[in-house]
C-alpha cells in the first residue's frame, strides 16, 4: 500500500476513533474514576489540544516556506503528533477499560508510524539541514527539549 493512502487510512481510523470514543464513553459502564486521575486526564487534554493548536499556528504562519526550527519545532521536531498522542493517551484516564485501551493504543502506534515515515521524507526534503535539527532537536521528549532550548539561551 503506498504511503500517502496508508496516512488517509491513518486519520480515517482517528475521525473514527474519535466518534467511538465518545460513544463508548456514554455507554460503557466504567469504575468511577478518582478525583487525581480526572485532573492528570484533564491537564493531558489540555496539554494536547496546546500543542496541537500551537503547531497549527506555526505551520499557517510559515506558509510552506520551509523547515521550521523555532518556536514549539525548536523543543520537539512533531509538536502537533506529540499533541495527538497526549489526547489519545488521556482518553484512558477519562474512561478506563480495556476497549479505550485498545482503540488509544492503535491510534498512537498510528501516529508513531506517521512520524517516523515524516522523518525519512523530511531527510529527502532537508536534507543535512534536517540532519543537524535532528541531533538538535528531540523527537518528542518535551521536557529533554525544554531543558535543551534554557540550555541553550
Amino acid at each position: 500500500m503506498r504511503q500517502d493512502r496508508k496516512e488517509t487510512l491513518g486519520y480515517v481510523v482517528h475521525g473514527l476513533s474519535i466518534a467511538l470514543y465518545f460513544y463508548l464513553a456514554s455507554t460503557l459502564d466504567v469504575l468511577h474514576v478518582p478525583l487525581p486521575i480526572r485532573y492528570l486526564a484533564w491537564i493531558m487534554l489540555g496539554l494536547g489540544v496546546t500543542l496541537v493548536l500551537v503547531s497549527i499556528a506555526t505551520l499557517v504562519g510559515n506558509r510552506g516556506e520551509g523547515l521550521i526550527e523555532g518556536g514549539i519545532y525548536g523543543i520537539v521536531r512533531h509538536p502537533m503528533y506529540l499533541g495527538g498522542i497526549v489526547l489519545f493517551f488521556s482518553w484512558i484516564f477519562f474512561c478506563p477499560h480495556w476497549i479505550v485501551l485498545l482503540i488509544s493504543s492503535a491510534n498512537i502506534a498510528i501516529v508513531y508510524r506517521t512520524i517516523l515515515h515524516g522523518e525519512r521524507r523530511n531527510i529527502i526534503k532537508f536534507g543535512d539541514t534536517y540532519g543537524r535539527y535532528m541531533e538538535s532537536v528531540p523527537r518528542m521528549n518535551l521536557m529533554a527539549g525544554l531543558v535543551r532550548r534554557l540550555q541553550r539561551k
